[in-house]
């Protein structure tokens, strides 16, 4: 079984990776998420991990992106660059 903080690890890296790269956004979705952490078809009861983990990851400008053709529990559009939260502006 994989836990929340594996796919908090996996979302973070693909969030450097793709501000390495100069993307504005990077979209998440839940199943693909799944898959590449766990080695594992998508399994519902487990499911509840990878989207905690996405959720848990969203910043004030990110937002989810309903797609009612897609087949999915959880798809995110995180905004980048990211903010330090430990940065305080001023």
């Amino acid at each position: 079984m994989v836990s929340t903080d594996q796919f908090r690890q996996e979302i973070k890296s693909q969030l450097q990776s793709a501000t390495a790269r100069g993307g504005r956004s990077l979209i998440v979705d839940s199943s693909e998420l799944y898959r590449t952490v766990s080695k594992l078809r998508v399994f519902d009861p487990w499911m509840v991990f990878c989207c905690n983990a996405m959720r848990a990851e969203m910043a004030e400008t990110d937002h989810l992106i309903f797609d009612d053709e897609k087949d999915t529990l959880l798809t995110v559009n995180y905004k980048l660059p990211r903010m330090d939260p430990r940065a305080k502006s001023g």
